[in-house]
């Protein structure tokens, strides 16, 4: 099959992007089933205190890569697999979300797919952390709180709410399951434990 098109539909939005002024510049790469890579750079790097354009070599630090290489992948293979409907509000997985305001609460109607395209309008930010350190509080903070409405933006409470979606799916928690591709997750004592990364699968 001819990939061609929809990686250059790939490229094109990228590059409006870029030319509109929303982002400064970026890389896109893909890998193909034969294992060939194309990747394309376009825009800046940096612009302050001189411009710096964008290679396909540069380096970016990445951040909640495990929303991406196990979060994403583990949700989606469960819709591929018809355990559930990606397009079904969250609560099918989740049923004590927002469990005492089920008739005015928005975040009932979230759906698998919005948060994954970060959909919802959470909040971008938010200490978790400042709420204790046990786990299963915090999961019960971040289920019954009621989040103010923002236009969409990338907020990682969009992915806890799929970590504890896939949780409830296959009744464990995340730390314990198999990830594939040889990864696993730090061990980590508890005294020094992160309270905010124990509820995510994303960090």
């Amino acid at each position: 099959m001819n990939r061609q098109p929809s990686i250059d539909i790939a490229f094109a939005r990228l590059e409006a992007a870029v030319t509109s002024g929303s982002m400064s510049g970026g890389v896109l790469g893909f890998i193909l089933q034969d294992g060939s890579r194309i990747t394309r750079a376009t825009g800046h790097a940096q612009l302050v205190p001189e411009p710096r354009p964008m290679t396909e070599d540069i380096w970016f630090d990445l951040a909640s890569v495990s929303n991406v290489i196990f979060a994403t992948e583990r949700i989606l293979s469960h819709a591929r697999n018809g355990r559930i409907d990606h397009d079904a509000p969250l609560v099918t997985l989740i049923p004590d979300l927002h469990l005492y305001h089920p008739d005015t609460a928005r975040e009932q109607q979230f759906t698998v797919r919005q948060c994954l395209g970060y959909q919802t309008g959470l909040l971008p930010v938010f200490p978790i952390y400042t709420y204790g350190s046990d786990p299963d509080r915090l999961r019960a903070f971040v289920l019954q709180h009621e989040w103010p409405r923002r236009s969409a933006a990338y907020s990682c409470i969009n992915f806890i709410l799929i970590g504890i979606g896939l949780e409830r799916l296959e009744g464990c928690r995340i730390r314990n399951m198999d990830l594939g591709l040889d990864l696993h997750f730090p061990v980590m004592s508890t005294s020094r434990r992160r309270p905010n990364t124990a509820i995510s699968a994303g960090g």
